[in-house]
Parts: structure tokens; sequence; C-alpha cells
């Protein structure tokens, strides 16, 4: 009888054997990609909703045709997202709601035109509008386009205070036109300061009219400085109009009752040449 063959022996190791290869499993989907996916389902299920109502619509056919349109316009839009991805939106969701945050955003963006005037806003709110007006420089001065409701509203109300001149500065410099609306009321200001920077600021912005500068001379002449009062007939006699003939009939009484017998009056005949030069071009 054969003997039995013995085997040799397996090889050994020190280390157990490999276990088999496993697949890596799916990367998750990014944020992006889970939009693209929420709106294709959207998409679809809006489509299908039109086409059902189209079918039960049959007998309406343009009502029909305006639902095909809307469901043409909702294939593009998700094609679009689909080719080209989320447009992207520039939203300031996030405002600062301090001015330690706003100074810390204006530092660490300081080519950022939105931060500036962030910091604008909380430093005016705040009450401290000559430096809100130094950050709305420099954010106008980055984009003139950064230029908001809130901001041109605070320029103006700038006006009468000692960075008059800096705002007006600032909105002719940047064309910023949507002042005009708040700028002519200031035109008929008791001010003479606000109401002139007015009516040179609307002449810069290509907004002015001979209308502003004859209201503006005709509140002249309620000056207590003669000089001005005096200057302000001479204007209204060379562009003045039938309005301002009964204010300088009025200036006329109250002139009257200054001087005396040792003092001329401030403004004696020039009353009379400029309303006869006003009567004369009627």
């Amino acid at each position: 009888m054969a003997e039995p063959v013995n085997k040799p022996d397996a090889k050994r190791t020190g280390s157990p054997p490999p276990l088999p290869a496993r697949t890596p499993p799916a990367p998750k989907a990014g944020a992006l990609a889970q939009l693209k996916a929420f709106l294709m389902i959207r998409r679809l299920r809006a489509i299908d909703a039109v086409r059902r109502t189209a079918r039960a619509l049959g007998s309406r056919p343009r009502l029909s045709i305006g639902l095909g349109a809307a469901a043409a316009l909702a294939v593009a839009a998700g094609v679009y997202v689909a080719r080209e991805g989320v447009p992207e939106v520039q939203v300031d969701l996030f405002p600062p709601k301090t001015v330690a945050e706003a100074r810390v955003a204006a530092r660490e963006h300081p080519a950022d035109a939105d931060a500036q005037r962030a910091l604008g806003h909380q430093l005016w709110k705040h009450r401290k509008r000559h430096a809100a007006l130094g950050a709305y420089g420099r954010a106008l001065a980055l984009d003139p386009g950064a230029a908001d409701g809130e901001l041109v509203a605070n320029l103006v109300a700038s006006y009468g205070s000692r960075d008059q001149e800096l705002a007006e500065t600032l909105i002719w410099k940047n064309k910023l036109v949507a002042a005009q609306p708040r700028l002519e009321p200031l035109v008929k200001s008791p001010k003479r300061k606000v109401r002139w920077g007015a009516v040179h600021t609307l002449d810069k912005l290509d907004k002015g009219s001979k209308a502003n500068w004859e209201t503006a001379y005709i509140l002249d002449l309620g000056s207590s400085d003669c000089d001005v009062r005096r200057n302000a007939v001479e204007k209204l006699g060379a562009i003045g109009t039938k309005r301002a003939v009964a204010a300088l009939r009025s200036a006329k009484a109250d002139d009257a009752k200054t001087g005396g017998f040792f003092r001329s009056r401030c403004l004696g005949d020039r009353l009379d040449d400029a309303e006869q030069k006003i009567l004369a071009r009627r």
C-alpha cells in the first residue's frame, strides 16, 4: 500500500491575508449639485402640472398656448442652470449691526465699495456723520454705483451742517441724479447757505432751472444783509418773471421803513428799476 505523499506546508507570513478591495463610496453631492437636482425636479413637476392642466382645458386653446409658453420658459431655465450653474447674485444678507463690525469689514476689504458704504451707514446711525461722509466718499471713489437711497438721503441731509460742501461735492462729482427730488425742496430753504447749495448742486447735475435761481433771489430779498438784498434786486431785474414783481413790491414797502433823515434806504430806486425791466419783457 502506497504511503501518502506529504504536501509541503503553505508559506506562512506574519500578517493575515489582505482583505478584498472595496469600492469607495460615491462622493456626496455638493450644494450646487443638490440645488441643480432640486430645480430639475421642480421643473419636471411644473411641466407635468402644465400638461395635465392643458389637457383639462383643451377647449380653451389660448390659455393652453400661454401655459405651454410658461412650460417652455421653465425648460429653458432648467437647461441654463444645468449648463451654466446658478447665477451669482450679490446680496448683502448679513449687514454689520454695529460700528465695530462695520469697521472690521471695511478694514479687511478696503477695495469693497459695499463694505465702505455699510460702514458709512453705521457711522451715520450713530451720529458720527463727518466720519460717515468720509466712508461714503471712499465707497463712491471705488464705485459710483454704490450709492443707494440711504447714502443719497444722508448726503442731502448734510446740507446746513459743517459737512455741506463735502456732501455737495460727493453728489455732483459722482453724478448722483437720484438726489434731485430731495434737493429741489431745499431751494426754498430759509437758510441762504442751504438754498444756494441746492441751486448750485442741481445746476452741476444738469437738473437746474432759472426758476430755482429766481426762487433763491426772492428769498434773498428778506436778508438782513443790505448787499445781499441789492444783489437780489439786480438779479431779479435780469431774470425775474411776473411772480418776482410781487416780491419786489413787498420789498419796497419794507425798504420804505428803513433809512431816515440821516440814512438812505438800502434799496431805494433799485426796486423800481428792477420791476420796470421785468415788465418790459412781458
